[in-house]
Parts: C-alpha cells; sequence; structure tokens
C-alpha cells in the first residue's frame, strides 16, 4: 500500500529540498546555541526519553479517537487493533513527510477507505483537518493568558495569538465549506476520473454536531499531554517549571511548528523558535535548543515504533458497503 504524501509536497524532489532546509536550519541553530553544551545537556537528559515518548503515545491516542469519533456509529465496523494501526501508520507518516499533519490524515484516510469507503474516509479527514486546527485556537487561549502573564504583550503573545487566529479561521472554513458548498462537485469538475468520486464525497454525511464536539473534545486531550510532555522536558534539561511558564513554552513550541509545517517534523523550527525566545523563557540558547531536540527525539522514538507497529499489523479487510463504494486512492 502506498502511503506517499499526495500533491506537490509528496514529490521527492520536494521532499528531499525540506529535509535539506531542516536540516542546515537545525545545524545552524545548534552551533549558534553552542554545539558542545547542547551535547553535553542532550546526554544528561537523554534518561527522560522513555517518559517523553510515552506522553507522545498519549497524544496519538488521543488524536486517533477524535478522528474515531468522527466515524459515528460506522467506527464500529474497524476493530481495535484496525484503528491501533490507522493511529500508528498516520503518525509515523506525518513525522517524515512536509505538511506532517495534513500527510498523515491522508495516509489515515487510505487506510480507512478499505472499511469505511473512499468518499466516507476522506470527508472524515478534512472534518479532522478542521478539528485539529479548531482545537489549535482554543488551545491557544490559555497559552496566551500564560503569555501575558509572565511577558506582557508583545512579540511572543502576538505570535501565540496569530497562530490562534489563523488556526481558528481556517478550522471553521474547513467545516463550513465541506457542510455547505459542496466541494466535490468543484473536484468533480476538475477531472471527469474523480467525478463520482465528487458526488460521492458531497453526498456522504459526515459527522454530527456532537460527534464534532467530541472530536475536538479528545484533540483538545492530546493538547494537554504535550503541555506535560512540555513540562517534563523543562524538567530533564535542569529547568522544572511551573505551569504558567510551562504554558509559555509550549506556546512558543506551537509557533514553531506552525512555521515550519513544510519541514519534516518540524526540525529545526521548533529549535530555531526556542533559541531565539530563549531569554524570554529564562533559558539559555543551549538549553532552548536542547528542549526542542530532546521533543524531536522522543518523537523520533516513536515514530520508529509507530512504523514496526503499521508494517506488522495485518490491513484492513473490506467491508460490503465499503466494497461497493470504494474508489482507490493513488
Amino acid at each position: 500500500m502506498n502511503l506517499r504524501g499526495p500533491g506537490f509536497f509528496g514529490r521527492p524532489l520536494v521532499r528531499l529540498a525540506c529535509a535539506v532546509a531542516g536540516t542546515a536550519v537545525l545545524a545552524l541553530t545548534v552551533w549558534a546555541a553552542g554545539a558542545q553544551q547542547v551535547v553535553q545537556r542532550l546526554g544528561a537528559s537523554a534518561h527522560a526519553l522513555p517518559t517523553l515518548a510515552a506522553l507522545e503515545a498519549a497524544m496519538v491516542a488521543c488524536s486517533t479517537l477524535a478522528l474515531r469519533a468522527l466515524y459515528g456509529a460506522s467506527a464500529a465496523q474497524v476493530s481495535a487493533r484496525q484503528w491501533f494501526r490507522v493511529g500508528a501508520a498516520g503518525y509515523a507518516v506525518g513525522l517524515v513527510l512536509p505538511m506532517g499533519r495534513g500527510s498523515g490524515e491522508a495516509a489515515r484516510a487510505l487506510l480507512l477507505s478499505r472499511s469505511a469507503g473512499g468518499a466516507r474516509a476522506a470527508v472524515a479527514a478534512v472534518q479532522m483537518q478542521g478539528v485539529v486546527l479548531l482545537s489549535t485556537a482554543a488551545f491557544v487561549v490559555p497559552l496566551l493568558l500564560a503569555t501575558l502573564g509572565l511577558l506582557g504583550p508583545g512579540a511572543t503573545a502576538g505570535l501565540v495569538l496569530a497562530n490562534g487566529v489563523v488556526a481558528g479561521v481556517l478550522g471553521a472554513s474547513i467545516l463550513l465549506l465541506r457542510q455547505r458548498a459542496s466541494p466535490g462537485r468543484l473536484l468533480g469538475g476538475l477531472s471527469r476520473r474523480l467525478h463520482r468520486f465528487g458526488a460521492d464525497f458531497d453526498a456522504a454525511a459526515g459527522a454530527s454536531r456532537a460527534d464534532l464536539l467530541r472530536s475536538l473534545a479528545w484533540e483538545t486531550a492530546g493538547r494537554v499531554a504535550q503541555v506535560v510532555q512540555c513540562g517534563v522536558a523543562l524538567a530533564a534539561i535542569g529547568h522544572p517549571s511551573g505551569l504558567v511558564r510551562t504554558l509559555v513554552t509550549r506556546g512558543m513550541l506551537m509557533v514553531g511548528s506552525a512555521l515550519g509545517d513544510i519541514i519534516p517534523g518540524q526540525l529545526g523550527a521548533t529549535e530555531a523558535t526556542l533559541v531565539v525566545g530563549a531569554e524570554a523563557l529564562a533559558l539559555t540558547a543551549a538549553s532552548a535548543a536542547s528542549l526542542a531536540l530532546l521533543i524531536h527525539g522522543a518523537q523520533i522514538l516513536l515514530g520508529l515504533l509507530c512504523t514496526a507497529v503499521a508494517s506488522l499489523l495485518p490491513g484492513l479487510a473490506p467491508t460490503a458497503a465499503a466494497a461497493d463504494a470504494r474508489v482507490e486512492w493513488r
């Protein structure tokens, strides 16, 4: 089964260029922060990697449950084991491709199309993108309040606010367009091959309002796991922090992830963002770079595990309903 990212960012040369850019940014950031100090701090904090990876896994579990909620009653057509595989595969793909979350959702939709049908899986993937963005916007509220309380109005608070506003507008737009604008008709107009799929996409019921709210709740719970992860990472590098400073640091990490979304895993982007804002966070440049690298290390560790899980578990068997409506994704 082919899980390559769709479209422009799925092209090998584009993926390579994004990876090279991220590696260059990371190398420059570590050099500017003091490579020797960064390596020393990472060595001293490596003991926290299993805990950080476990918290990352909790976030992935919440995200998978958020996607499952969007399927409503039809989620029962997929076994718990296969939901486990879908969550693992989506995370592994999203970690190595540009536009990671979108690429991961495309991979999960591809896997689920065998049991739920291509159009239904595509609708859920689109709605999930909207839910993820709205969750970001909602979680920015406590992050922004913490930033204003600790640092006052300024560039950091402005970036956190902008991240939330953009996410909120995009998330609401995605959900409204899916519900009211019949995007499948436009898709079918672009290609005769996609005409039937576009009609099926518009005809698919999608998640109810209650299912959307349940999905949003699960996705937001995953954000809480990320805040706990940030607090554990801060303690591991020798900077144990209270809730407010941890929230501010998490807000900076979210800004870095948003700015570096086209880089696989946002590698280098979050490190650079934290190093630039290190003084405001009461961190040294080396500590800031080590913090982001430590979290990336936990993500890579979990990504390897998820790759093994997705490869070893058997694939999803198509249901009768899905077989009738199945669309081959390429």
